[in-house]
């Protein structure tokens, strides 16, 4: 008898407790996930809408749709955060100093596109990340900075140390954060892994553009690169390109010597035609990885005109 009790009495208590967890967690729809409401929040989502090369601009919220893990969900637009933090962050290893012109043309592309008022930053790394000047509204101490690079020491270059630790001094930024990488997407020094670096660009929301070298240049690398290293340039394009994707930018890979200017006035220009979409999300700080897609469409009558979407791939 008392046995029968205890059993009771253990089986109203994790009722209780089942009780209890259901008052604060809920299970969507698919039973797939427990949300606990606390941990809802808005989130900006910024993506560029494209059309045959150019970006579109003057759509309205109904253009747009927003799921998350194949879920719809309820969107509002709204307009972009200003200022934006904007940080250039720069190889300069002894291998780049083969292509310090498009280094110049690109810092002087920053320099006459850039516009006072929002936050600039400049860092270098190649064995270790130097932030050559934080950020500041004055464009113009930005191209101070970079007369002050010197000579490298370094033959090791550390590109995802150096992107990890930017991505994660920018996440304390407020607003709108934009990093852009010059570089060769070679790495051979760093302590963190390439799927460290992915998790981290999940975790913030932090929209990535790459710039590499122009592949004429890129022959330089034979001279300090190991032969394992001249063999994975190709593979470390592809990197910078990963890595833009995944968090909504895209990367310039020239073949041949370009004009580094027109790139970041590019880039400049994307940034300038970002769309904000803000829609509430648990996503942050979890385990699992959360996918995220947008639509973007214009309807003329019964024809809809689809574009294409550059947004994030997702939250972690």
């Amino acid at each position: 008898m008392h046995s029968a009790n205890q059993s009771r009495h253990a089986a109203l208590l994790l009722l209780a407790a089942l009780v209890f967890l259901m008052t604060v967690l809920h299970v969507d729809r698919l039973g797939a996930r427990i949300v606990n409401p606390e941990f809802v929040a808005p989130e900006s989502l910024y993506v560029n809408v494209a059309k045959n090369g150019n970006f579109v601009t003057g759509l309205d919220q109904e253009n747009f749709r927003v799921s998350e893990d194949g879920q719809p969900q309820p969107f509002r637009l709204e307009a972009p955060e200003t200022p934006v933090s904007i940080a250039l962050l720069v190889e300069h290893s002894r291998s780049s100093a083969n292509y310090v012109p498009d280094i110049d043309a690109t810092l002087a592309g920053f320099h006459l596109n850039g516009r006072d008022g929002n936050w600039f930053a400049l860092a270098t790394f190649a064995g270790e990340l130097e932030v050559r000047s934080d950020f500041t509204r004055q464009i113009s101490s930005i191209s101070a900075a970079a007369h002050d690079f010197g000579q490298s020491r370094w033959n090791e270059i550390n590109t995802y140390d150096a992107v990890y630790e930017m991505v994660d001094r920018m996440g304390h930024n407020p607003g709108r954060r934009i990093l852009i990488i010059f570089g060769s997407g070679v790495d051979n020094f760093s302590e963190h892994h390439l799927d460290d670096l992915k998790r981290k660009i999940d975790a913030e929301n932090i929209t990535i553009f790459a710039v590499a070298p122009p592949s004429a240049l890129r022959a330089g690398y034979d001279q300090w690169a190991s032969l394992s290293s001249r063999m994975n340039l190709l593979p470390a394009g592809g990197l910078l390109r990963a890595l833009a994707n995944r968090s909504g930018g895209f990367a310039w890979l020239p073949s041949n010597v370009s004009t580094s200017s027109d790139v970041i006035q590019g880039i400049l220009q994307s940034i300038a035609t970002q769309y904000r979409l803000v829609y509430n999300t648990d996503a942050h700080g979890s385990w699992r990885f959360s996918r995220v897609r947008v639509e973007a469409f214009r309807l003329t009558g019964d024809r809809r005109e689809d574009f294409k979407v550059l947004v994030r791939q997702g939250w972690r």
